[in-house]
C-alpha cells in the first residue's frame, strides 16, 4: 500500500500527474486544486504526495495530495454513500471542509452546482450525504491542521474581491476543460468575458462562450 511519493514531476495535465521516483514513473489522480498548486511550482523542485491507494476488482490507481489534511478531507468525502473517489475529487476541487459544512447548514444545495457537470439529482444527492454526515465534518474540523495554499493561490496582500475573482475564473475555465477546451483556449475565451464582466459567474460565463460558437 503506497501511502506517500518523493520525486520529480515528469508531466502534469488537468486530472492527473507524472511522478517519476527510484526510476519508477507513477500515474496519480489529482484534483484541479491540486493542478494548480503544481503548476505553481517550480518545474526543477522535488515536490512529495501524500498518496491514497485505492485497489478494487477493477484494479488500482493512486490519489494525490500536496497536503495530508486534503488527503484526509478526500477520504472523509469518499466514504459518504454514493459518493465515490472521483466525485469525492472533483468536490475537493470546488469547496473546502468549512465551504460544504456552511452549505449544509444554509440548505443552498444549488451551490453545489458549480461543480461542472453536478446538476439537479446529484448536487441534491450529495447535499443529502453531506447533511446527514455533519458530524463526520465536525469531527474533521475540530482535529483540521491551520490550512496550506488555497485553491487560487493569493498573495498576501490580495483582497478578498480578488481571490473570488480568481476563484471565479478557475471554476469558469475547469468547466470548459470538461467540455473538451484545450486550456489555453479555455483561458483565454474566460478572461474575454471577464474583461467586459468582472463580476459574471462561473456558469454564465461558460453559457456566453458557447452561444458564441
Amino acid at each position: 500500500m503506497i501511502s506517500g511519493l518523493k520525486g520529480n514531476l515528469r508531466k502534469l495535465e488537468v486530472g492527473f500527474a507524472h511522478l517519476e521516483t527510484g526510476g519508477v514513473t507513477y500515474e496519480i489522480t489529482i484534483s484541479f486544486k491540486t493542478y494548480l498548486e503544481l503548476k505553481s511550482l517550480p518545474s526543477s523542485k522535488e515536490i512529495y504526495l501524500h498518496i491514497f491507494h485505492a485497489m478494487s476488482e477493477r484494479g488500482q490507481r493512486l490519489f494525490g495530495f500536496l497536503t495530508e489534511q486534503d488527503k484526509e478531507f478526500f477520504k472523509v468525502m469518499k466514504g459518504l454513500q454514493g459518493i465515490g473517489e472521483l466525485t469525492a475529487l472533483k468536490i475537493l476541487s470546488f469547496f473546502s471542509a468549512e465551504d460544504l459544512y456552511r452549505i449544509a447548514q444554509s440548505g443552498e444545495a444549488k451551490e453545489l452546482e458549480k461543480i461542472p457537470k453536478v446538476k439537479g439529482k446529484t448536487s441534491e444527492k450529495i447535499f443529502f450525504e453531506v447533511k446527514q454526515n455533519l458530524k463526520k465534518l465536525e469531527l474533521f474540523l475540530s482535529g483540521t491542521p491551520p490550512k496550506g495554499m488555497s485553491l487560487s493561490l493569493p498573495s498576501s496582500t490580495s483582497t478578498p474581491e480578488e481571490a473570488a475573482a480568481s476563484r471565479r475564473k478557475e471554476i469558469a475555465v475547469l468547466g470548459l476543460i470538461q467540455l473538451g477546451f484545450e486550456e489555453k483556449a479555455a483561458i483565454k475565451e474566460v478572461e474575454k468575458v471577464l474583461k467586459n464582466s468582472p463580476e459574471t459567474d462561473p456558469g454564465e460565463i461558460i453559457r456566453e462562450i458557447l452561444k458564441g460558437l
